[in-house]
């Protein structure tokens, strides 16, 4: 009988059994952390909001009411451009900042945002996607997402990808010039202007909009309310 043998194959299969819990445990974590849809307010072609929830939980001051014109107002003060990589940063070279959503975009958006604001529960968030035609309809288009939530008196806006060409595909299938897998979102730097209502909130040290202050700044006289 050889013991050492049956010792060694003993040990290795109780580090790939300790290894493969090690892994279910870290996929698990991982997708316990993912947003999960709960309910598609609108979509069409162009658009699609829906509700998430948070597994964390925020504790977000939803549902609220806002006016739509209100939400318009705060995006059209937000510009982004892409965190430059290593190679850029050290000539000091920076991408110019751009709009956010075109006017457009917001005009389409603003009112199925304020309608998912006041579903939204405190641990849930409201999600967009908005799409465009690629150069290639049937196999490409351009994507932008990303999320809002209130923390009153902050809203704050998240981003997965701002005008990102992405494969699309008639079906679910995999096409081996078109994968399904999406290409991964660049990093992007967020502004607001005007500056002093763009600041940390307290509650999760995000950077988000004081918007109560700015639309009572902003806001023209006999609109308020």
């Amino acid at each position: 009988m050889n013991v050492t043998s049956n010792t060694q194959c003993g040990r290795g299969r109780l580090v790939g059994s300790r290894l493969g819990l090690a892994m279910f445990c870290l996929l698990a974590i991982g997708c316990a952390r993912l947003p999960v849809p709960i309910q598609v307010i609108h979509e069409d072609q162009r658009l699609v909001i829906r509700i998430e929830q948070i597994a964390k939980g925020e504790g977000y001051t939803h549902p609220i009411s806002l006016k739509a014109a209100d939400v318009v107002r705060v995006f059209k003060g937000m510009s982004l451009r892409e965190r430059p990589t290593w190679p850029l940063r050290l000539f000091g070279k920076t991408a110019v900042p751009e709009r956010l959503l075109r006017d457009e975009e917001l005009q389409a958006l603003a009112p199925y945002l304020v309608e998912g604001l006041r579903m939204a529960n405190p641990n849930e968030r409201v999600a967009f996607a908005l799409y465009e035609p690629g150069s290639n309809p049937i196999y490409e288009r351009i994507v932008t997402s990303g999320w809002i939530a209130i923390s009153d008196p902050f809203f704050h806006v998240g981003l997965n990808y701002v005008r990102s060409l992405q494969p699309q595909s008639p079906t679910r299938g995999y096409y081996p010039f078109y994968p399904e897998m999406p290409p991964a979102p660049p990093s992007y730097e967020l502004f607001f202007e005007p500056q002093q209502y763009w600041m940390k909130d307290s509650a999760d040290g995000t950077s988000a909009v004081q918007f109560r202050d700015y639309l009572r700044a902003v806001t023209p006289l006999g609109e308020g309310g």
